[in-house]
């Protein structure tokens, strides 16, 4: 069985080796950077629909039959949609930490001031460095154990090194205008919510949307904060292989 680690913004593929490290043997793992970082650090990107193409083109050749599809924050919005545009790439869904519409709107309250996207991207401007750093305390923001992973996510940066400014940048903007609400709703396909506590990025109560209107699974992860597959493995791990084989 193949499942498929895309990662959120900022990041690299190396947030997931602890998580991957635990997955049983019948698993096999394909991490993907996104462009821009890690490994295609020297790619860019402008659009949600250009990191949909680049999932696909990365999983061309590599998949070789319908696949689970997982994807943290930002990744798991290219992830969702590229599930609505080639549907027979994927078998099922786990979105982590994630959110269909990020910021809030006149009808969606779920979400944060897209003035928090619009202060990183003014940051960005003047070091971005200092902005990552900021971004990472944000994350582990109420979490008992903050400082453990957070030195978590500074290897998986030093390891693969730092986005590039204009694909950080990029990414904000599709944060920000991104609204795949519709598409969570009316997509043909399983999928499971894993949402953190208390993530400072995504309200936990997002999951009486999905749970109710949405009509998907859903959970909150106890204790966590916007990175609950760091944060607290064994809880994400049981649910995750509870849902992959079911």
């Amino acid at each position: 069985m193949q499942c498929i680690f895309v990662h959120g913004w900022g990041m690299n593929s190396a947030v997931w080796d602890g998580f991957i490290q635990q997955l049983p043997d019948y698993i096999e793992p394909v991490c993907i950077d996104l462009p821009g970082h890690g490994q295609f650090s020297q790619q860019g990107f402008e659009s949600l629909q250009d990191l949909v193409d680049h999932l696909s083109t990365q999983t061309d050749d590599n998949i070789k039959e319908s696949a689970i599809w997982v994807g943290w924050s930002l990744g798991a919005l290219p992830v969702l949609a590229l599930a609505k545009q080639q549907p027979d790439k994927v078998k099922k869904l786990v979105l982590m930490a994630s959110n269909p519409c990020f910021v809030i709107r006149e009808d969606w309250q779920a979400a944060v001031e897209d003035a928090v996207f619009d202060q990183f991207a003014d940051n960005l401007q003047e070091n971005t460095e200092k902005t990552l750093q900021r971004f990472l305390s944000l994350q582990v923001r109420g979490l008992a154990d903050s400082r453990e992973v957070l030195r978590t996510l500074r290897a998986a940066i030093v390891g693969q090194g730092l986005p590039t400014s204009t694909a950080l940048t990029a990414g904000l903007e599709v944060l920000k205008t991104t609204d795949l609400r519709a598409m969570v709703s009316d997509l043909e396909k399983q999928q499971l919510w894993l949402l953190g506590e208390t993530d400072s990025l995504v309200p936990a109560q997002l999951n009486d949307y999905l749970s109710v209107q949405a009509g998907v699974k859903s959970h909150i992860i106890g204790g966590s904060a916007h990175l609950p597959f760091v944060s607290h493995t064994e809880d994400v791990m049981q649910r995750f292989l509870n849902f992959i084989n079911d």
